[in-house]
């Protein structure tokens, strides 16, 4: 099953549930991400605080090294899309014509761009990545998945 992850710019939270989930070494399930404003003008690659919390988990061999642009053709070869926030699944719905089979729409917010330092934007980052993580292994619990 191929799950894909729909975020923003792609940069930090979809990659950082699509690597987690891979982590888990599910031999069934194989996670992608893109994001609907994802483009080299948008920063392109992964952002440092992002890479950071994948290096510390372990996970780097688990994450993917290039952005996407959300497309039709991605969510329609997707088995199920996990939209980050409600915004992404609008715009997938109103712009894409996304009509979906299966989807989840799990409300996780981005780092605020008003947060200033780096230790204040290390702190937001780990608590997204904490419930971007509850949201995966509740996600992995779902026996239509497993």
């Amino acid at each position: 099953m191929k799950i894909h992850f729909v975020c923003t710019g792609n940069i930090f939270r979809s990659r950082l549930a699509e690597a987690y989930l891979n982590s888990k070494q599910v031999s069934s399930l194989k996670a992608t991400s893109s994001g609907i404003e994802a483009s080299e003008n948008n920063c392109g690659s992964i952002s440092w605080y992002t890479q950071r919390i994948i290096m510390n988990n372990k996970i780097t061999s688990f994450e993917s090294f290039s952005w996407q642009q959300t497309s039709k053709k991605l969510l329609d070869q997707a088995d199920m899309v996990v939209f980050i926030d409600e915004s992404h699944y609008q715009y997938a719905h109103e712009i894409l014509f996304f009509k979906g089979k299966k989807y989840f729409i799990w409300n996780i917010p981005d780092i605020d761009s008003q947060i200033i330092g780096e230790t204040a934007k290390i702190r937001e980052s780990e608590r997204i990545f904490d419930l971007i993580k509850e949201q995966v292994d509740k996600l992995l619990q779902i026996k239509t998945i497993n």
